[in-house]
């Protein structure tokens, strides 16, 4: 006997359906952390994710920090003897172009650094743009894997104004960004509260992409490359005259303009752990028309010479271990930005920052 189909009950049930699932998703904490799905990857990663080559290995786009920590290898148990170094910074430090060998967290951990009767390692935290406040996101979700020193290379973008804000993992983590924003005050007046459509919306893609990651395994095995290069960025061939940075005009840069709050939460957040506070190298060009008045593409002489005043007051001011290195290398040892150092240069790097490293350790 055959039985009555009712098409409006079925898409009263469906939708119903649709609804429960949603409201599931909507409620329920997404963890992907220890004892997770990701707890049986055998090629922990060395950075963490993040695509290069898109739509190629698009799939590296996570932006879960849950997923992306439990998938990294400093989400592993820390063995006795080991003194544990992170490495927070951008694209310079995380090693856009470089293989995981060639970086400067790779190239420390391969250095030989007595530390008593401890083994110094080294892990690269790093994640591609500048941002304290995307900085600030990875130092408080590493603090779970004891570390024992940090390691944090800036330079003016991760202090200027627009990356307070403009990052894709705060887009991608506003629960986390209003967290940390209520409880260091860094929050904009405007700020608006993600809404419950918001988060639903949020969620559905949280783990599509995170699903979507588990595939990437395969090309790892392989390749055996955890990450495919894309293509290098092309060196300006010349300089601007417009002496304009973002909005903000010469002659004077004023100091509420420049994050050193941020910095205060970076060393209140890390607590007791030490930290060694870097300005990092970057290219100055001395040979085209208008280097008299910029260093390179990217900063005019002017704000960069008011930023690099404002952050040695102010660790002077707080005591922070801090090394200025902005003009150390010479234009060979950068490669397709005025900011990313070559091989070679991350060697030397390493090998200025190590005994810092060691007087931690001893």
């Amino acid at each position: 006997m055959s039985r009555l189909v009712r098409p409006a009950r079925v898409v009263a049930k469906g939708l119903l359906l649709f609804l429960a699932l949603e409201y599931g998703l909507a409620t329920a904490p997404l963890r992907f952390g220890p004892g997770s799905m990701f707890s049986w990857r055998d090629m922990p990663r060395e950075r963490l994710p993040v695509s290069t080559l898109p739509a190629v290995d698009e799939s590296l786009d996570v932006g879960n920090l849950d997923a992306m920590f439990s998938s990294h290898a400093v989400s592993r148990p820390k063995a006795q003897d080991e003194f544990r170094v992170l490495v927070l910074g951008d694209s310079a430090v995380w090693g856009l172009q470089l293989t995981v060998e060639q970086t400067l967290p790779a190239q420390l951990d391969r250095l030989d650094m007595p530390c008593g009767e401890k083994r110094v390692r080294v892990y690269n935290l790093s994640f591609p743009r500048s941002s304290a406040t995307k900085d600030l996101f990875i130092l408080d979700r590493s603090l779970g894997f004891a570390p024992d020193m940090i390691v944090w290379l800036i330079t003016w973008y991760t202090l200027m104004p627009k990356t307070r804000l403009d990052h894709w993992l705060i887009t991608r983590n506003a629960d986390e960004f209003r967290k940390l924003g209520t409880r260091f005050d860094f929050l904009p007046h405007d700020y608006r509260a993600p809404t419950w459509l918001d988060d639903a919306f949020n969620r559905n893609s949280t783990l599509f992409r995170v699903l979507r990651y588990q595939l990437y395994p395969l090309i790892e095995k392989a390749t055996g490359r955890e990450q495919i290069a894309g293509p290098p960025e092309v060196p300006a061939t010349e300089l601007a005259a417009d002496l304009a940075f973002e909005g903000m005009k010469p002659p004077t840069l004023r100091k509420a303009q420049v994050s050193l709050d941020q910095i205060v939460d970076f060393y209140e957040l890390a607590s007791h752990v030490p930290v060694l506070l870097v300005n990092e190298p970057m290219l100055v060009v001395r040979d085209m028309p208008h280097s008299d008045v910029r260093y390179n593409s990217y900063y005019p002489r002017w704000i960069y010479d008011q930023y690099r005043d404002y952050v040695a007051a102010a660790a002077a001011i707080h005591g922070w271990t801090y090394m200025d290195l902005w003009d150390h290398f010479a234009a060979p040892y950068f490669t397709d930005t005025p900011l990313h150092l070559s091989p070679l240069g991350q060697r030397q790097l390493a090998e200025i920052l190590a005994p810092s490293i060691q007087q931690e350790c001893r």
